[in-house]
């Protein structure tokens, strides 16, 4: 990934190191719905958890929905990052690292062009529950990143709301965590996915493309 490393984080330090390799991510995808890869260095790693342990988190402790398709949460949420400091420049960065990884591809895998719109920092404390089962919002299109930052907690991908077939993946800080969403590959597949077991305060950012957004 020559060329990347230009897109810093701070100091001259790259936020991400060159080993994104998008042929198998989009394959991957394409199988099995979700994959971690290692993505962020260290110090932008480090950089990224010390600005997220400052900021103002919601609790979203909840139960939605009834029968089967009931989903219940406990963490926290910061949904309105500063628009100063590490986090604008990230997600600048991020998106330009998708454009061009894609622009080396023989077919584009999007339905429509690839922006992400929002940026969700999530904190989950040892001991809450996490999130059960669940799908993302239909209106979360094309593809879904999620950036673990530090703690312990684990991921899963499976088929239903009763976590079958659950397939564990890498949560390790530095790990980004990418799952398809509607318009990839012109489908409108939702992977089924949870967290459970934190272990340590885990922190996640979540980077979203919501559909009439850009």
């Amino acid at each position: 990934m020559r060329g990347y490393a230009r897109s810093t984080a701070f100091g001259g330090i790259p936020f991400f190191i060159p080993s994104l390799d998008i042929h198998a991510l989009i394959n991957a995808l394409a199988t099995e719905g979700a994959v971690s890869v290692p993505l962020l260095t260290e110090p932008a790693r480090q950089a990224l958890l010390l600005e997220a342990q400052h900021f103002h988190y919601e609790p979203e402790i909840k139960t939605v929905g009834t029968g089967d398709a009931v989903v219940r949460t406990e963490y926290s949420a910061c949904n309105r990052l500063p628009d100063n400091g590490l986090y604008p420049k990230f997600k600048q960065a991020f998106q330009t690292l998708l454009d061009q990884a894609c622009d080396r591809l023989d077919n584009y895998p999007f339905s429509t062009p690839l922006q992400f719109t929002e940026l969700v920092v999530q904190r989950y404390e040892p001991g809450q529950l996490g999130i059960t089962p669940h799908r993302d919002s239909l209106r979360a299109i094309n593809l879904i990143a999620l950036v673990n930052l530090g703690g312990q907690a684990e991921f899963y991908r499976c088929d239903d709301r009763q976590s079958t077939h659950a397939v564990s993946l890498d949560t390790t800080p530095g790990h980004v965590i990418f799952l398809r969403a509607p318009g990839f590959l012109h489908t409108s597949v939702r992977p089924f996915h949870f967290v459970t077991n934190v272990r340590s305060t885990r922190y996640s950012l979540g980077l979203r493309q919501r559909s009439g957004n850009g």
